[in-house]
């Protein structure tokens, strides 16, 4: 089942790869017929020479970007991370409240249940 999983996702990236390359020719060659008889052939041929390499130079700098996202700093507390949620967003931040205190009006069980489980987590001992 695993094996065949990987062979599908496989197969889906070879498809992928195969409509991006006739997409990339086809292009190329666009831009070649649209240049042709304003610069020549070399002209023309060294523009999409260009212009597919900085299409390369992009993707490299993408690929690159996302291979090493930015590091992050240590994680605050979660109560930090709300209020600093709330100096920056005060008005989702109401909003939220507010929806918080007609849940507690309506059903305050739910409340009840949700502080029940956060304190409950925080009292077990960590290993």
């Amino acid at each position: 089942m695993i094996l065949r999983k990987v062979v599908l996702t496989l197969a889906a990236v070879c498809a992928i790869a195969a409509s991006v390359g006739v997409a990339v020719v086809a292009v190329a060659f666009a831009v070649f017929a649209l240049l042709r008889d304003h610069l020549g052939p070399a002209g023309a041929a060294a523009v999409v020479a260009g212009v597919g390499a900085v299409g390369a130079a992009l993707g490299g700098v993408i690929c690159a970007r996302i291979a090493r996202p930015p590091a992050r700093p240590p994680t605050e507390s979660l109560s930090a991370r709300i209020l600093d949620f709330a100096r920056e967003r005060p008005a989702v931040a109401a909003a939220a409240a507010l929806a918080v205190g007609l849940i507690a009006v309506r059903n305050p069980r739910v409340i009840t249940t949700a502080l029940t489980a956060f304190l409950a987590g925080k009292a077990t001992p960590k290993k």
